[in-house]
């Protein structure tokens, strides 16, 4: 009987242990990358995600009046505000908010009372119900963006296609840093030229041949950012390209790409973006089946 206890003492030992080590087990790649996905898609449907965006309005020096009215400047969501709002003055990088009723809109969490000034390198973000707008600049223009919480892209997104997850498409890859400190002109989708720091080259082979991503960012930044163009830009993928984060190794150092984790600039999702495109040196003449498929959007 002793025996017999120890026995099956020793047995539950063995089957917690094995239960044990399941649930602490580190997770497939695919488990991964499609975890890294989930979370993604929900910093997308955010408060102030991508999907949430209604509107960018591009600003002149002088004074833009906005509401749900069609005879303001700017025309918000029907039954969003009131007709006419308020207005926006713009003095070369100094910006005013002049809301047409006092409380009207909440900036940092307290009631607006009058005006407010200040400079478009520290913008106030203004909010009122569902509504929610900031400012931006893209080469030398003010632009205000809006956010609505029931926006149609929002409410209109079924979720991103992708490709099955494939090992193959993760690769090592070692950053070749630049031999003096440089910089690529990288265009946007709304035409404009923006010299972006690159600390170096990525060195890698995928299917069975050398490729080169240059990466954009600076030498001590925790992550490189790569806008990568491959022959799927075609048809499968989206045409302006994709993009894809991965760690700094450092100067010379290596590591892991992963071209399961391409995904859509956000110019995919919605039209009120301003994304950067893929230079030249880094469209890749392969078909890169992995990542985010193109996104059906209706606009």
């Amino acid at each position: 009987m002793h025996t017999m206890s120890i026995v099956r003492s020793g047995f539950l030992a063995a089957v917690a242990a094995l239960f044990f080590a399941a649930c602490t087990a580190e997770p497939t790649h695919e488990e991964e990358v499609n975890a890294w996905h989930a979370d993604r898609i929900e910093r997308l449907s955010a408060e102030r995600g991508w999907l949430k965006l209604a509107g960018l309005f591009w600003l002149n020096d002088g004074t833009h009046t906005f509401g749900t009215d069609t005879g303001n400047d700017i025309v918000l969501p029907e039954n969003s505000i009131l007709p006419f709002a308020g207005s926006v003055t713009v003095e070369g990088n100094m910006i005013t908010l002049s809301p047409a009723e006092d409380g009207l809109f909440m900036v940092s969490g307290e009631a607006l009372h009058g005006s407010l000034t200040f400079p478009s390198e520290n913008p106030v973000e203004a909010e009122h119900g569902r509504l929610a707008f900031t400012f931006i600049e893209r080469g030398g223009t003010i632009g205000l963006r809006l956010y609505d919480q029931e926006s149609y892209v929002y409410t209109g997104f079924t979720g991103i296609e992708r490709f099955d997850v494939q090992p193959q498409y993760k690769v090592e890859a070692r950053l070749i840093p630049h031999e003096a400190p440089a910089s690529l002109p990288i265009l946007n989708v709304l035409g404009q030229v923006t010299d972006t720091n690159s600390p170096g080259v990525l060195h890698f082979e995928l299917k069975g041949e050398s490729h080169t991503l240059w990466a954009l960012g600076e030498e001590n930044d925790e992550q490189l950012f790569l806008t990568v163009a491959d022959e799927t830009n075609r048809d499968d993928t989206f045409g302006g390209g994709r993009f894809l984060y991965v760690p700094n190794p450092g100067p010379n150092g290596t590591v892991m790409v992963d071209f399961n984790k391409l995904y859509n600039p956000p110019c995919a999702l919605s039209e009120y973006t301003t994304c950067p495109l893929p230079p030249p040196e880094n469209r890749l003449p392969l078909r890169i089946e992995a990542g985010e498929k193109r996104y059906h959007a209706s606009f």
